[in-house]
């Protein structure tokens, strides 16, 4: 009988699996079924340049059912499961209708959601940046504040309408900061009453200093550039409370702001618990060096909503560079087992980090040679381009960046957040 293997999630982790096992397996060895609730996955490192209009927001998402030749794909959402029974339940997507289906391998890689800890306020009033909509949902309000602003007669209360605090100076976090400054100043361009020094961009980072997966000379190459640009960088600090019209930092300082991006950290996908899987004290699935699940022989967890540790017994950072590659690995794996083969220990080192910081500036980490300012930023943009799937996106994508080199951006919103 064939091998049912069954991929929850279809993000960079599950989606580039099942293509990697359709490389591997031959259709008489292998079913392979995917469950994700949308049938497309973000392309997550372009979804900023989506939302501030750099990029057409759909050439940023990929459809699974084009991305992958013979895997069934199924749109649901998973319910309940037993990894006992080797079952798992699922809600098709748009209905009340469960389903359940048998495996003889299970794949995770459900990914990770925003991390919302218990701050007044915040699932009220901020904003996050972990989906196309919320990316375009972020550009929709920063114009709507600006048309607001064009017809405010106070200048204090302009610039409390055009400030932006980002909460969390991590890869996403430093982007959102750096391409809103550069979007907001630039669109304040079509406002008659509007100056670009009423729009302005706070970033907030509990740690000693931003970017702090990258070295420090990077960091403060980084920090440096921002501030320059009128970035008012707050470190070592917090927000306590969130309101409507303000934002309270620990530190007891209150800033005017209507609008607050929260990108201080991740947490794991709340299916998890359904599963009744071993976890660690933060929620993350625990998986030996090989992927396994630990206990479980035919269950394997791989991206952001597992623990894969390295040699060390430390973990991969939380990446799409280190899902994919995680992907095409458990895939081996996958096909050593059927073949009656031992799974090996996966080991990746890091090829390098790249992070955008608007005005065509970059900092970057490739291979042990770090970059800055335009040559970093190039290199992001090259890197990026070269991974997107497929020669259709690819031209898309590259069309999209030439036409913004020589075009201004269309400073309208496309009506996906009211209020």
């Amino acid at each position: 009988m064939k091998t049912r293997i069954l991929i929850l999630g279809g993000g960079f982790g599950g989606a580039y699996c099942a293509q990697q096992l359709e490389k591997r397996l031959r259709p008489q060895d292998a079913d392979i079924t995917l469950i994700d609730r949308n049938n497309y996955f973000n392309f997550y490192p372009l979804l900023v340049e989506a939302g501030t209009g750099s990029l057409e927001p759909r050439h940023t998402v990929v459809s699974i059912r084009q991305f992958l030749k013979r895997t069934t794909f199924i749109a649901g959402e998973v319910v309940d499961g037993d990894v006992q029974d080797r079952r798992i339940d699922y809600r098709v997507t748009g209905t009340d209708n469960i389903r359940s289906l048998d495996y003889d391998h299970l794949v995770i890689a459900l990914g990770s959601v925003t991390s919302l800890p218990d701050v007044p306020g915040l699932k009220e009033h901020a904003f996050e940046m972990k989906t196309l909509t919320h990316a375009v949902s972020l550009r929709d309000r920063a114009i709507q504040l600006l048309e607001r602003a064009n017809a405010t007669p106070d200048p204090e209360e302009r610039k409390a309408l055009l400030r932006f605090i980002v909460v969390g100076a991590n890869f996403t976090g430093v982007e959102v900061a750096g391409e809103y400054e550069v979007f907001l100043k630039e669109a304040s361009r079509m406002y008659e009453n509007v100056r670009a020094k009423d729009c302005s961009v706070t970033l907030v980072e509990i740690m000693e200093r931003i970017l702090l997966a990258l070295d420090e000379d990077l960091s403060e190459y980084a920090r440096d550039q921002l501030e320059r640009r009128g970035i008012d960088i707050r470190l070592e600090e917090t927000v306590s409370e969130i309101g409507k019209d303000y934002v309270k930092l620990k530190s007891g300082d209150e800033i005017r702001t209507h609008t607050v991006v929260w990108c201080a950290g991740i947490a794991p996908n709340p299916v998890i618990e359904k599963l009744q899987l071993p976890t660690g004290k933060r929620g993350y699935i625990t998986c030996e060096r090989d992927m396994r699940v630990e206990g479980l022989e035919n269950v394997w967890g791989i991206g952001d909503c597992s623990v894969n540790p390295d040699p060390d017994g430390n973990p991969y950072p939380p990446t799409a560079q280190h899902a994919t590659k995680q992907a095409e690995f458990l895939a081996k794996n996958l096909r050593n087992v059927i073949q009656n083969k031992e799974p090996e220990p996966y080991v990746f080192n890091t090829r390098g980090e790249l992070s955008p910081l608007g005005c065509r500036t970059a900092v970057a980490k490739v291979f042990g040679i770090k970059l800055s300012g335009f040559p970093a930023w190039f290199l992001w943009r090259t890197v990026y381009l070269s991974k997107m799937p497929g020669l259709g996106k690819k031209l898309r994508v590259a069309l999209d960046w030439t036409m913004d080199l020589l075009f201004r951006k269309d400073y309208v919103q496309l009506g996906i957040r009211d209020g």
